[in-house]
Parts: C-alpha cells; sequence; structure tokens
C-alpha cells in the first residue's frame, strides 16, 4: 500500500469539504422545495417600547397547511434604521413559503419583473425584510396569494396571508 504525500492528504480533505458543502446544500435546497404547501398564515405582531431601541415588535403566526394541520411560529426584531415590521414578517414567509419561489411567479400590475423583496437568485430565495410591509401585497401576489391588514391598534397589528393557488 503506498503512502500519501501531504500534498495528496490535503488535496483529499479538501475534496470531502466540498463533496460536503455540496451535499448541505442539496439538502438544503430539497428541504425548501418540499415545504409543506400553506394555506393560510395570521399574522398578529405586538410592539414593545424599548428605551434604546424604540418600539420591536413580536409575532406570532399561525399557519394552517392545505394538508389541515397546523403550526406556530414566533418571530422578534430590535434595533434601529430598518422596517422591523417587514423583517419579521419575512422572516415567517422565509419559514414557510420557500416553496414557492421555486414555482414559476405571477404576473403583478401586468409587469414581467420580479416584485421588490423577492432574491430569486438560482438556488438562493428568499424574501427580504427591512422593505416595508406594503412590499408584501405585491410579493403575496406573485406567488399566488393575498396579503391584507386586518386590524392595528397603537400596539397591535395583524394581517393574514391566503393562498390563491388550488389545493395539490
Amino acid at each position: 500500500m503506498k503512502k500519501l504525500t501531504p500534498e495528496q492528504k490535503e488535496a483529499r480533505k479538501e475534496e470531502r469539504k466540498v463533496l460536503k458543502a455540496a451535499t448541505k446544500e442539496a439538502a438544503r435546497i430539497e428541504a425548501e422545495r418540499t415545504q409543506k404547501p400553506v394555506q393560510r398564515i395570521i399574522f398578529s405582531i405586538e410592539w414593545k417600547r424599548s428605551q434604546t431601541w424604540g418600539s420591536n415588535p413580536t409575532l406570532t403566526a399561525q399557519i394552517k397547511f392545505k394538508d389541515g394541520t397546523h403550526a406556530e411560529a414566533t418571530a422578534r426584531a430590535s434595533g434601529c434604521g430598518y422596517d422591523k415590521e417587514s423583517t419579521v414578517i419575512a422572516e415567517i414567509f422565509n419559514r414557510f413559503l420557500v416553496y414557492k419561489l421555486y414555482l414559476p411567479l405571477h404576473k403583478v400590475n401586468g409587469s414581467e419583473s420580479v416584485p421588490y423583496g423577492i432574491r430569486n437568485n438560482n438556488d438562493y430565495r428568499r424574501f427580504s425584510g427591512g422593505i416595508g410591509t406594503e412590499c408584501y401585497t405585491d410579493i403575496a401576489r406573485a406567488i399566488g396569494g393575498e396579503f391584507r391588514h386586518i386590524v392595528s391598534g397603537k400596539t397591535y397589528d395583524s394581517y393574514v396571508y391566503d393562498d390563491a393557488e388550488p389545493e395539490l
């Protein structure tokens, strides 16, 4: 049995590292593509005052899947200098609706372009946060749904996303 040189050992180590990264990336993409289809998401946002960062949102999402099952998720944001409300909404969209970005997008207002707030580059697909909540109306239309503001108060906002696509 021939011994490997240090260069050969290093090359094999690098090959394993590249293969491991490619396998991990393929698994991430497959998990996104095969997310459970969503029928509705109800977004409940409570605003809490921070002396340092102003008002900070805590979002609780109630998710109803097309198979009749349900889930709940939360998202939080703090800091300043960006739109915190759209950031927490984007987090929930990214957890439950990224599979929609692997499907053909719908035209929004007759435009062929992808709405602001959707990153759809090869295998990196995401919804952007910090862009303004009103952008999610067009984003929802592009993925085959509807995003509506339901109610707001001094320390509370509620939105709903409904999927308009037929049952799978």
